[in-house]
């Protein structure tokens, strides 16, 4: 059985409250329930207080295999705001609006810079989204034609995101929506 939690946005305290309130137990190696399995859906930084600690939650609870977790629009538009084109051009702007939107997760990063980096990691690693058989994940919208476009890629490498942001793919994942800068 699965349990869905979505748009944590740096909220660890009320996610741990959240796992407690649903039975799952808290040992050296991160949160996990005997009969359950949480599902992230993604945003997991920008606004709240404790960003650092939230991804430590999801981030541990998936490699131990007590989580799956699927990637928002937050953290691709992080690794956008965070990566250079071949122009050396940020993908993600460095506009009011954009900066202010991260500047909670830039904030609780600032003196933990490798930290951040190897979140930044992650999060190429993290699906666009699960199909469970009983159930489908995504953070969004599900789309049978993005699905078909991604074909095996269901994750964001590093070349995957700059050909997001090279315009070459015309048709959007819908599922990222106006987020995406392509």
């Amino acid at each position: 059985m699965y349990d869905i939690i979505g748009d944590i946005h740096g909220h660890a305290d009320q996610l741990e409250k959240l796992l407690r309130e649903m039975g799952y137990k808290k040992n050296g190696r991160g949160y996990f329930h005997t009969e359950r399995t949480a599902v992230f859906v993604g945003d997991f930084i920008d606004r709240g207080p404790k960003i650092r600690e939230t991804l430590k939650i999801v981030r541990d609870m998936t490699e131990n295999g007590k989580a799956l977790a699927v990637m928002g629009n937050h953290e691709y538009n992080a690794m956008c705001y965070n990566t250079k084109n071949e122009k050396g051009e940020y993908l993600r702007k460095r506009s009011d609006n954009n900066i202010n939107q991260h500047s909670a997760t830039i904030e609780q990063f600032g003196n933990y810079e490798s930290e951040w980096k190897s979140y930044l990691e992650w999060f190429h690693t993290l699906p666009l989204y699960l199909d469970l058989n009983e159930i489908r994940i995504v953070h969004a919208c599900w789309d049978n034609d993005n699905i078909e476009i991604l074909g095996n890629r269901n994750t964001i490498s590093p070349d995957f995101l700059q050909e997001l942001n090279s315009k070459s793919i015309v048709k959007v994942l819908h599922y990222f929506g106006q987020q995406m800068n392509v």
